[in-house]
């Protein structure tokens, strides 16, 4: 076959462009630090690296939600704490009343003291988080727990609902309120429920912990029944050994929470990695490999320039 001048000068141009094109990939990679140019180049490397990102993607959003879940138990160990303080202030005034020493406006006296700690526990047992009331389950509009007169007896009041009589202390109501319980998604199907109820945390009926200072606020202000006031002292140590076990739970999931993160954070590490040998560029290699795509480009310029056939303008010069 007869090799023209177009021919040669058709395959040097090709030439020329697919060098060209190799050094632009190279330069690319420099730029952006990126390995793959398109799917093309490397389609299983591509669809590794999308699988990785999908995976971190979800990872990110796990360590939000642990993050989160964390601060809300923190905000609801600080309300038990709180709590927890405030039975430990009413069994030393319990116990100090029950003396008979005490004459009735001394009773009176500290009768006062615990109507402020009953009105300091209301506020405790209200705490939100971001505008959401720590153990009020769904109710995010109003705070859960209120005291509302009805009918001439005191109630107290669960999201609406009746969860013991302060009026009538030895009552047992019928309790139908539902206890919600929020959960996070801390992992790949792995749900945690992270709010206790409220009716959980102060109990119901002759149980409930406001009901018991209610007991003692009224057996107080009566101050003449010292067997009276003395059954609050054990009821008292009731209410903290169950304060004591919900802050012992909250403790519980903080410490899994803080496992969970860490499981996670090596996941994401594991997964970072996967998706950086894949798609990150050796930046030494590229650059030889740059370098080298450059000489081999003007040297097929060099090449080209001496297999283009002189013209007759050449020779008339």
């Amino acid at each position: 076959m007869r090799v023209t001048n177009s021919m040669m000068i058709s395959q040097l141009m090709k030439n020329l462009n697919r060098n060209l094109k190799r050094i632009e990939n190279h330069q690319y990679q420099l730029a952006t630090g990126k390995k793959i140019v398109k799917p093309s180049q490397d389609p299983v490397g591509n669809t590794r690296s999308l699988q990785a990102r999908t995976e971190l993607s979800k990872i990110e959003q796990y360590i939000k939600n642990v993050e989160d879940a964390k601060a809300w138990l923190v905000e609801a160990e600080t309300a038990l704490d709180e709590i927890n303080s405030l039975i430990v202030r009413a069994y030393e005034l319990t116990v100090d009343a029950a003396n008979d020493s005490k004459t009735p406006e001394d009773r009176q006296a500290i009768a006062k003291e615990i109507d402020q700690l009953m009105k300091q526990l209301l506020e405790a047992a209200n705490s939100s988080y971001a505008g959401r009331s720590v153990f009020g389950g769904y109710n995010t509009a109003e705070k859960p727990f209120e005291v509302r007169e009805i009918d001439g007896q005191m109630f107290l009041l669960y999201n609406g609902e009746e969860i013991a009589n302060l009026s009538d202390p030895d009552s047992q109501p019928d309790v139908n309120v539902v206890l919600e319980k929020i959960e996070f998604e801390v992992g790949a199907g792995v749900k945690m429920d992270i709010a206790t109820p409220g009716p959980e945390v102060l109990g119901t009926g002759n149980d409930n912990l406001y009901a018991v200072f209610y007991g003692l606020f009224q057996a107080l202000n009566d101050g003449t029944n010292t067997d009276r006031i003395s059954e609050y002292i054990g009821k008292l140590q009731d209410q903290q050994q169950h304060i004591l076990s919900q802050l012992a739970e909250v403790g519980g999931k903080t410490n899994r929470l803080d496992l969970i993160k860490t499981r996670l954070e090596a996941d994401e590490l594991n997964y970072t990695s996967i998706k950086s040998h894949v798609e990150d560029v050796d930046h030494e290699k590229v650059i030889m490999e740059f370098m080298m795509a450059e000489i081999v480009y003007r040297s097929s310029l060099a090449v080209g320039a001496r297999i283009i056939q002189p013209t007759l303008v050449d020779f008339l010069r």
